[in-house]
C-alpha cells in the first residue's frame, strides 16, 4: 500500500512556486457528472500546483496529492477489505505531466475497457492481476486535482480558517484508481481519499466502458467534503450515526455551494432553470451517473425533495437527505431574497456563498463527539443569529418543524441554551497560555462536578466574516490536577470578537450547558461507566476512554482503536461487554448499501 509519509524533500519540491508572469493554468475537469455534461477548461492559480524540477506544473502540491499504487485492488471473499490484487494499474503512479499542458479536450468522455487479450481472447493475467492496456487517459487525474482545489479554496474562505485537512501537515492524497468498484470514499482513518473505477454496458449496447468515479464532479467534491468535515471538526466520533448521518448532508451540500463559486457552471445553471431552482435541477442533483446507469431517480440524491424523518430510514444516506432538502428550500429563500437587489448571476452566487457560511460555521455550534440532527438544526439557527441577525430563522424552524428534525421542544430548548450560557470573556487578544488559564480558571463552571475537570485542546482564531471570533475546544478529564487522567471526549466553547462567550457545547455525552442544571445522574453513569471499563482492562490499549452515549440513554466507555493502513485502514471497538473488540468500518462512501447492491448489477463483469 502507498505509504502516507513523504520526504520533506518531495514536499519542498511540490510546493515551489510556478514560473513565469502567467495569471491562470488552464486544466481539464467537468462542472458536474460525466452524463450530465462533456469536460471543460477551467483557470486554477498557479500556486496551487505543485512544481517537477523542469518547470512543469503538476497534480501534487503542498496541500492536493494526486496518485496511484502499482495495482487496482478489490475487496477479498470474506471481508470487506480491498485486500486482492485484481489488476495491475494502466494509470502512471507518479503523474508527470510529459505534454506540459494540462488541457485534455479531445480525451474519451466514456472510454472503452481495453484489457489485454490473449490468443485465446481471456484477460491476460500476470502474477495473478489482470493486465490492460494503457490509455491516455487524464479527466479522472485532473477532475479530482481541480475540485480539491476548489472546495479547499472555498472552505478556507467561508470558515475564516485555514481547514487543515489529510496529514498533520494540511496534505490530502488522492488515489484516483485505487480498487475496482463503482466505489469513493474518504477513510478519516488514514485521511486520504480513495476512488473506484468501474465498467459498464449501457442498456442496448455491447461495448464495455470504463468509468472513474474520480471524473465524477459531484462525487469528488463529495468525498472532498468529508475531508473538510473531518478537520472542521476532528474531535468527532466516527461511529456515531448522527454524526455519519450530518455528514453526509454536509459533503452533498459542500458540492452543491462551492460549484456556484464559477461563473461559467452559474450561467449554466440559469440557462438551464431559467431562474427557477424550485424543481430538481443541474445543481440539486448529486451522482447522475447512477441515474443514467441504473434507471432510479435522478441520480444518488436529490436536494430538491420533501422528505421527512418519518418517511425515511436511519441509513445515513437516506436520512441526511431530510436535512439536505430542508437547507436547500432556505437556499431558494436566499437566491429569492439577493435577487431583488442583484444580477441572477451575482444572486447565485452570493446565495452559495451564504449557504456556504451555514454548513461550514454550524460546526463550530454542535457537540464534539457526537450528535444528533436536532443538534445541527439548532447550529443553523445559531449560525443564522451570529452572522445574519437571525432574518432567516422563521424560515429555518418553519423547515425544521416541518420535516420532523424539530419536535415541540427543539425551539424552546434552544432558546434556553443560548439564554443559560455562562457569562464569560476571554479578549481577543488572549494568547494560547492565557486561555489555558482561562480554562483552568472556570473548570469549577465549565466541568461537571470534582470528578472531572478540562484541559485546553486547541485554540482557532477566525478571520473573513468571522473576523475576530475564537473557537477554544477544551478534553475532559478524570480527576484534576497533575494526576488527572484525559479521556477521548471533548468540549466546544466560541467568543465573540467583542470577547463574550457566544457559545458552549458540553465534553460530557449527553449535556447541553451544565451550569443550567448539573446533570449529577448523567456524571455518576459516566463516572461508573469508567469503573467498569477499568475493571475490564480497556485502559490498556494505549487510547483515551472514550464515554459513548448510546441508543438508549445509557453512557459507555470505550477503547477505540486504529487498525490497518492506507486503503484498509478500520477501527476496534473495545468495550466492557465485548473486550475482545470488533472490527468496524469507517469509511465515507456517497452510495449507500442499497444503492450499491443495485448498481451491482448492472455493472459488466
Amino acid at each position: 500500500m502507498l505509504l502516507r509519509s513523504f520526504t520533506m524533500l518531495a514536499l519542498a519540491m511540490a510546493s515551489l512556486p510556478i514560473a513565469g508572469e502567467a495569471q491562470s493554468i488552464l486544466i481539464s475537469s467537468y462542472f458536474d457528472d460525466p452524463f450530465v455534461g462533456p469536460p471543460v477548461i477551467k483557470p486554477m492559480d498557479p500556486a496551487e500546483f505543485g512544481q517537477a524540477r523542469d518547470g512543469r506544473p503538476t497534480l501534487r502540491s503542498n496541500r492536493v496529492w494526486i496518485s496511484d499504487e502499482v495495482f487496482i485492488y478489490k475487496p477479498g471473499q470474506d471481508t470487506k477489505a480491498y485486500t486482492v490484487k485484481f489488476a495491475w494499474n494502466p494509470w502512471p503512479q507518479s503523474w508527470t505531466n510529459p505534454r506540459w499542458d494540462l488541457t485534455f479536450p479531445d480525451e474519451e468522455r466514456f472510454p472503452l475497457f481495453k484489457p489485454l487479450r490473449g490468443a485465446d481472447n481471456q484477460i491476460v493475467l500476470k502474477e495473478g492481476a489482470q493486465v490492460w492496456i494503457p490509455q491516455d487517459l487524464n479527466l479522472g487525474n485532473t477532475t479530482a486535482f481541480e475540485t480539491a482545489n476548489s472546495v479547499k479554496d472555498a472552505a478556507d474562505l467561508w470558515s475564516g480558517r485555514l481547514v487543515n485537512w489529510g496529514d498533520p501537515g494540511g496534505l490530502l492524497l488522492i488515489e484516483t484508481h485505487a480498487f475496482y468498484d463503482f466505489q469513493a470514499f474518504f477513510s478519516p482513518a488514514a485521511k486520504q481519499i480513495f476512488c473506484g473505477i468501474a465498467t459498464y454496458r449501457l442498456p442496448g449496447q455491447s461495448d464495455v466502458h470504463f468509468f472513474e468515479l474520480a471524473t465524477s464532479r459531484d462525487m469528488m467534491a463529495h468525498e472532498v467534503g468529508h475531508a473538510v468535515h473531518d478537520a472542521l471538526k476532528p474531535n468527532a466520533f466516527q461511529l456515531d450515526l448522527g454524526w455519519d448521518t450530518w455528514g453526509e448532508s454536509f459533503a452533498d451540500q459542500t458540492a452543491l455551494w462551492t460549484s456556484l463559486r464559477d461563473p461559467e457552471r452559474v450561467a449554466r445553471l440559469l440557462a438551464e432553470t431559467h431562474g427557477d431552482f424550485n424543481q430538481s435541477n443541474s445543481l440539486s442533483r448529486i451522482g447522475e451517473v447512477y441515474a443514467a446507469l441504473t434507471g432510479k431517480g435522478t441520480g444518488l440524491r436529490d436536494a430538491f425533495n420533501d422528505k421527512k424523518v418519518s418517511d425515511t430510514t436511519e441509513e445515513v444516506h437516506n436520512r441526511s437527505e431530510v436535512l439536505t432538502g430542508a437547507v436547500y428550500r432556505l437556499f431558494l429563500a436566499v437566491f429569492d431574497e439577493q435577487r431583488r437587489s442583484l444580477r441572477d448571476e451575482d444572486a447565485l452566487r452570493e446565495a452559495g456563498r451564504i449557504m456556504g457560511a451555514f454548513v461550514l460555521h454550524a460546526t463550530d455550534y454542535t457537540p464534539e463527539n457526537q450528535v444528533v440532527l436536532d443538534d445541527v438544526a439548532q447550529a443553523y439557527l445559531k449560525v443564522d443569529k451570529e452572522f445574519f441577525a437571525g432574518r432567516y430563522h422563521e424560515v429555518l424552524v418553519n423547515e425544521f418543524t416541518r420535516r420532523e428534525l424539530f419536535n415541540e421542544n427543539s425551539v424552546r430548548d434552544w432558546q434556553s441554551h443560548e439564554e443559560t450560557l455562562p457569562q464569560l470573556w476571554l479578549p481577543g487578544w488572549s494568547t494560547d497560555t492565557d486561555v489555558a488559564a482561562f480554562v483552568e480558571q472556570y473548570q469549577n463552571l465549565l466541568a461537571p462536578g470534582s470528578d472531572f475537570g478540562l484541559r485546553l485542546q486547541s485554540v482557532t482564531r477566525l478571520s473573513g466574516d468571522a473576523q475576530g471570533r475564537t473557537v477554544v475546544r477544551v478534553q475532559l478529564t478524570h480527576g484534576r490536577g497533575a494526576d488527572a487522567t484525559l479521556l477521548n471526549n471533548q468540549g466546544i466553547m466560541v467568543f465573540r470578537a467583542n470577547g463574550d462567550l457566544a457559545d458552549y457545547h458540553s465534553p460530557i455525552p449527553g449535556e447541553q450547558g451544565h451550569w443550567a442544571g448539573p446533570d449529577q445522574n448523567l456524571r455518576a453513569k459516566a463516572a461508573a461507566a469508567i469503573v467498569k471499563a477499568r475493571q475490564a482492562r480497556l485502559h490498556l490499549y494505549g487510547v483515551p476512554l472514550s464515554l459513548v452515549r448510546r441508543a438508549d440513554g445509557s453512557i459507555s466507555a470505550e477503547a477505540h482503536v486504529l487498525r490497518g493502513e492506507g486503503l484498509n485502514t478500520h477501527m476496534i471497538v473495545f468495550t466492557a461487554e465485548n473486550p475482545g473488540g470488533e472490527r468496524r468500518e469507517i469509511l465515507k462512501s456517497p452510495l449507500s448499501p442499497e444503492q450499491r447492491l443495485t448498481i451491482a448489477h448492472v455493472l459488466a463483469q
